[in-house]
């Protein structure tokens, strides 16, 4: 018997990301150049042993915007962070009171789930959701103190004055909440909020502001990918548009004009399985016996029931694959062993793999048997280091033909058990 493994492979998950913005300090308000803005989000899948039940894919996306600046106050939100790499400029000055929000400072995100499509180089294809779940950013304006006229002092006081005692980093307006207490400065004013919904969220101050700058603009998102043990191994690439300005997917109003008109968001799953198994020293020779040894027949004179043989082995697996068998000697679709005479018997091969793999049809798999046909088998989770057998048979009646008409020969025959991940 040969046992032969070809190994590449395949996976699900539900992974959920969170990102935010930086609130860096940049001197100046002068014209906003245009730029790209492209934004890349990764992910990686690799089991692990001490958690194979965890079939989730883990964020390795860089961290940036918010919680780059301030970890700290990430950390104990549990929160990630991405910069968006745009920013946005009043084309004229927001009036104090003003009615209509979008001739002010406001923002509109893209809350609502979309499906982004992933594929590998073979051509396979997965399915991503994706919702962008909060905005952070800082607002940068000349000095607040020069706003409001009036001396020097804590600048959480002179913005809370500016917005009507309504700060940007202090509290949001409906349907936005706000995500944390952000401090302010003189100039800069940093801001967290929660954006359920599609809705424009946006304040209207009690002081004119001649020029105000939104910098350092970041998202948090949430990102639900597919199981990975339903996909094949390799790396899975997307992307999904969005469109900035007034009208579009994140919308800062009718005063506020952004560097760019589009943010791209470049997706890169990596999914990296493990397919392994491990036989004794010696597994390639099997000989099949009666159960209790030939002497009972050969003394007894009692006729076997069967011939029979084990091969046990130990295995891991995060991917479907499939089992096949090739044959010296073929009998219908089963392998076959043959005598000196050319007399030949099939040999059934049986299957049983460990928990947490089943059959097409849901189903474990106890002494399963396998035939020139492959069947695929798929892991429910991480399947580590977990023993397995193959069982080998001669049936009954094949045995009393190869004891009554060919008493004294020996059968051989070469039986290759092929495991494929490629499936």
């Amino acid at each position: 018997m040969k046992v032969f493994e070809s190994t590449r492979s395949r996976g699900r998950v539900l992974a959920r990301c969170f990102l935010s913005s930086g609130l860096a300090v940049l001197a100046g308000l002068c014209a906003i150049q245009a730029q790209a803005a492209t934004v890349d989000i990764s992910a990686v899948f690799s089991p692990d042993p001490n958690n194979p039940h965890v079939n989730t894919f883990k964020n390795t996306t860089p961290n940036s915007g918010l919680c780059s600046t301030f970890p700290a106050f990430c950390s104990v939100r549990g929160l990630y962070s991405i910069s968006l790499r745009i920013e946005a400029l009043t084309q004229y000055p927001i009036l104090a009171n003003h009615a209509n929000i979008r001739d002010g400072a406001m923002i509109k995100v893209p809350a609502e789930v979309r499906s982004v499509q992933v594929t590998n180089a073979s051509g396979e294809t997965a399915e991503i959701g994706f919702s962008i779940t909060a905005f952070s950013a800082t607002h940068r304006t000349r000095s607040v103190f020069d706003l409001i006229d009036v001396p020097a002092g804590h600048p959480n006081v002179a913005n809370s004055i500016l917005w009507g005692g309504l700060p940007w980093g202090g509290s949001a307006p409906a349907p936005c909440t706000r995500g944390g207490a952000m401090n302010s400065s003189s100039i800069d004013a940093d801001y967290f909020w929660l954006t359920p919904m599609a809705v424009p969220c946006g304040k209207s101050p009690v002081y004119e502001i001649d020029t105000l700058r939104i910098r350092n603009a970041s998202v948090s998102y949430l990102m639900t990918t597919p199981d990975p043990l339903g996909m094949e191994s390799g790396i899975y690439r997307g992307s999904i548009n969005y469109t900035v300005g007034p009208g579009g997917d994140f919308d800062f109003g009718d005063n506020l004009a952004a560097t760019d008109n589009i943010v791209t968001l470049d997706f890169t799953l990596s999914v990296e399985h493990t397919l392994k198994f491990q036989f004794p020293a010696g597994y390639g020779s099997v000989v099949l016996n009666p159960a209790g040894g030939w002497q009972q027949w050969l003394n007894n004179g009692r006729r076997p029931q069967k011939l029979m043989a084990d091969q046990g082995f130990k295995m891991w697996a995060s991917t479907r694959f499939s089992v096949g068998l090739q044959c010296e000697y073929t009998l219908s679709d089963q392998c076959a062993i043959k005598n000196p005479a050319g007399h030949e018997v099939p040999v059934e091969t049986l299957l049983t793999l460990p928990y947490g793999l089943r059959t097409a049809a849901n189903q474990p798999v106890d002494r399963l048997l396998l035939s020139t046909s492959p069947q695929v088998f798929s892991p429910s989770h991480y399947v580590d280091n977990r023993p397995a057998a193959l069982h080998f048979e001669v049936a009954r009646d094949q045995v009393t033909r190869m004891i009554d008409e060919h008493s004294g020969s020996t059968y051989k025959g070469n039986v290759t058990v092929v495991w494929n991940s490629e499936v």
